[in-house]
């Protein structure tokens, strides 16, 4: 039997289609047909045959696709199945290639030095003003290389970090240590990170930093911090800090006091808090992921107070006791202590001339105690350990590490830092000296 040959739809009879309860389609024939939705959608759709399976497809709605537009796909769609192509197939393969370029794309932009930068600092976990300084550094010393900016000096884009040859990075890290031969060592062993930080995030395959042998920088002989050793020098300087009345008055006064009987690094003296510290047993414990050693194996911090400690902070409590921090700040007790506020008054009180061994720093007073410490050492008696862990050291050989770290030496610290007090107090009364 013949198949009933289909009248072509007309614009008017489309235009005059109403919608109904549901689906219902007009032909045009020769597989074109318009289905009339429930909702007033009018969907043309092209039936037609590959492989000897019936297929069907869609190719837009009306009146957005006209009905000579709707026959010329049907036309176009058609000639392909004629040569073989299947309509459907091509479509997919043309959205997975868009699709591939869309994620190359991203890719690119991704991959840009500058955002894995950004991406791999953001992730570390140290300090603060470590993490500050880093990145400081490498937006100062390093993207200029790298990333093109705008007249605000705003990064626009950057080099994809898996183009970037070590030759290239090399030159930056040599330029860096014309000025600063210190801070080139700590700029490659980050690039290093950076680069095995880009690779686990597919970001490119090759550690570039890892091409560049350590001996293509100079070797610099560090110079060890400036401390006062000098027993009269000290008495000098320990007077001047009890006799302190400069800016910042007694905050900044009593930050030096502790921090000469305590040792603690100067960013963990300056933001201690009052619940870092328990009077009624003369402990201050720090959590461990505050401290300079951030091993999640270790213990927190725990330092035995002297007596002569103890005092200091009940005295220093009636002042700043109704706030957060053991010293606030000295415009804004809403923080705590600028770390440089100590540095600027041991200058003011003249401690500033290396050369006569007379200069000393916040940080300085670790040297002075290991110094002085280790000289009197039959004075006290402690053992080696408790010296060191005064100071927070860790044994550097992670194996040995992981079966020590647990001995409690806090007993032991507490004999040695109260004889470190008792000396100070001696020292300073040597005024005949």
């Amino acid at each position: 039997m013949a198949n009933k040959k289909v009248a072509p739809l007309t614009d008017t009879e489309i235009k005059n289609a109403k919608p109904k309860d549901k689906d219902y389609t007009l032909s045009d024939g020769n597989g074109l047909q318009l289905t009339i939705k429930p909702d007033g959608r009018k969907i043309w759709e092209i039936r037609y045959t590959i492989d000897a399976k019936p297929k069907k497809t869609t190719a837009g709605s009306y009146p957005g696709v006209s009905l000579a537009k709707a026959r010329a796909k049907r036309l176009e769609l058609k000639n392909k199945v004629y040569d073989g192509v299947n309509p459907i197939d091509e479509r997919k393969k043309a959205k997975e290639v868009v699709l591939a370029k869309e994620i190359e794309n991203q890719a690119l932009v991704d991959g840009q030095f500058h955002l894995v930068a950004y991406g791999w600092l953001n992730s570390l976990n140290s300090a603060e003003n470590t993490n500050k300084k880093r990145l400081s550094s490498f937006e100062r010393d390093i993207f200029p290389s790298f990333c093109t900016y705008d007249s605000y000096h705003h990064i626009i884009s950057s080099k994809h970090i898996k183009d970037i040859t070590h030759p290239e990075l090399l030159k930056v890290l040599l330029k860096k240590q014309d000025t600063a031969p210190v801070v080139v060592n700590r700029r490659f062993i980050d690039c290093k990170r950076l680069w095995r930080y880009a690779i686990n995030h597919g970001h490119t395959e090759i550690n570039v930093a890892d091409r560049i042998s350590n001996d293509a920088f100079a070797k610099h002989e560090e110079k060890h911090r400036a401390k006062i050793t000098d027993e009269k020098i000290l008495g000098e300087l320990l007077r001047a800090m009890d006799d302190y009345k400069g800016e910042g008055g007694v905050i900044v006064k009593n930050v030096l006091r502790l921090i000469s009987l305590t040792m603690l690094r100067i960013g963990n003296l300056a933001t201690l808090k009052w619940d870092n510290i328990d009077l009624d047993k003369g402990l201050i414990t720090i959590k461990r992921s505050d401290m300079k050693v951030k091993d999640r194996n270790l213990s927190d911090f725990v330092l035995p107070l002297s007596h002569q400690a103890v005092e200091l902070l009940k005295e220093t409590k009636e002042i700043t006791g109704w706030g957060e921090w053991v010293f606030h700040g000295i415009k804004d007790n809403k923080t705590h202590v600028n770390k440089e506020s100590g540095n600027k008054a041991l200058k003011i009180m003249g401690f500033n001339d290396e050369e006569q061994g007379r200069k000393q720093r916040l940080h300085s007073f670790r040297g002075t105690y290991a110094s002085l410490a280790r000289t009197h050492h039959k004075a006290h008696g402690a053992t080696f350990e408790a010296l060191e862990r005064a100071l927070d050291h860790q044994e550097e050989n992670k194996v040995v590490r992981a079966y020590s770290h647990m001995a409690d030496y806090t007993e032991q610290v507490r004999e040695l830092l109260q004889w470190w007090a008792d000396f100070l107090d001696e020292v300073k009364s040597r005024k005949d000296i």
